[in-house]
């Protein structure tokens, strides 16, 4: 009998409210196909919780600790972002960056050019369209959010969603192979109730379902 497959959660930040990004993973876990065992994880503690191989990691934490104060005082360090990317890239671990864990990140760094898409900067909350386009399925659901603008440190990825508003348009999904592991960006969403959005949590379920699924056992030209 094969064991669940463990996924772990870093979630919350100064602006970002741990306890309602904790229960949308949670929600959405419950929804997959498969039992999983989940974990939320504090920042200080992820070093040993890589080191144990998780299937997969949610992250939802912008970089800046202190982002009021003069002196910004950031969490990743060149140490930290190598366990990171050897996670994925040497060990076949994969990675969500969700909302805020796309955000305050230098685009030179080693986490963005894995990650591939960084948070540039968004307006005040209004209504915006996330539109999905995923094989045959194209979903699509309106919330009240912060409208992400995002940018791409490169092509080498697949965009399956993006976002729409009176701001703009931008890229809202993104996901690739890296190394041997998954990498995904996940924009939806800052507020608890627009997180638990049906549509929001079906598109977030397949992203996680395909986040779970060992590279080594799908034909990634049609997977993707």
């Amino acid at each position: 009998m094969s064991k669940n497959k463990k996924v772990i959660g870093v979630v919350g930040d100064y602006y970002h409210q741990g306890s309602a990004t904790e229960q949308y993973i949670k929600k959405t876990l419950e929804q997959l196909d498969e039992e999983v065992m989940y974990q939320t994880v504090s920042l200080e503690n992820l070093p040993a919780e890589l080191a144990k191989n998780p299937d997969l990691v949610i992250f939802s934490t912008e970089n800046q600790q202190t982002p009021t104060e003069a002196n910004l005082s950031e969490w990743l360090t060149p140490e930290l972002e190598q366990l990171i990317v050897d996670y994925v890239h040497n060990r076949g671990g994969s990675w969500i960056a969700l909302h805020s864990g796309m955000s305050n990140y230098p685009t030179d760094s080693d986490y963005v050019q894995m990650l591939k898409g960084y948070f540039i900067s968004h307006p005040e909350q209004l209504a915006v369209t996330y539109k999905l386009d995923l094989g045959d399925d194209s979903s699509e659901f309106t919330i009240l959010d912060e409208h992400y603008q995002v940018g791409m440190v490169d092509e080498n990825t697949h965009i399956f969603m993006r976002s729409f508003s009176d701001y703009g348009e931008s890229v809202a999904g993104w996901r690739h192979f890296y190394g041997i592991g998954k990498v995904t960006g996940y924009v939806p969403a800052h507020n608890a109730e627009q997180m638990l959005d049906e549509v929001n949590l079906a598109i977030f379920k397949k992203v996680i379902a395909w986040s779970l699924v060992h590279q080594s056992t799908c034909k990634w030209k049609v997977y993707l």
